[in-house]
C-alpha cells in the first residue's frame, strides 16, 4: 500500500512538473497603442476623441508595434504620449516628462 501511495506520489509529480501537464502562467497582456491612448488622454484631462484614435490606429503595425516599437518594449507607452503630444498636439506635457525631448535635438 505504501509503495503505491509513493508510486502515486511521484507519477502526480512527473505529470505536474511535465510542461505539457503544467499549468502555464499567461502572457503578460500589453495594452495596444489606442487603449493606451485613451487612458493617456484621459489622464491628461482630455476626451478621447474618434479621430485621435484613428490616427494612433493608422500607426499601429505588425504584432501590435507602435512607430516601430514593439508592445512589450517599456518605451511603447511612452511612445504613444510622445506622439500624441509632439505630432498630434492632443495633450499638453511638459519637455522634461518627455524622453524623446532630450535625444531629438
Amino acid at each position: 500500500m505504501i509503495r503505491k501511495t509513493i508510486s502515486m506520489a511521484i507519477a502526480i509529480t512527473l505529470l505536474s512538473a511535465t510542461p505539457v501537464f503544467a499549468m502555464s502562467q499567461p502572457a503578460e497582456e500589453h495594452k495596444a497603442a489606442p487603449a493606451l491612448a485613451v487612458e493617456i488622454l484621459e489622464a491628461h484631462g482630455e476626451t478621447p476623441s474618434g479621430e485621435v484614435l484613428k490616427q494612433v490606429a493608422k500607426n499601429v503595425g505588425p504584432r501590435g508595434s507602435f512607430m516601430g516599437v514593439e508592445k512589450n518594449d517599456p518605451m511603447y507607452a511612452h511612445e504613444v504620449m510622445h506622439y500624441l503630444h509632439h505630432t498630434l498636439n492632443a495633450i499638453d506635457m511638459d519637455h522634461n516628462g518627455c524622453m524623446h525631448h532630450g535625444m531629438m535635438e
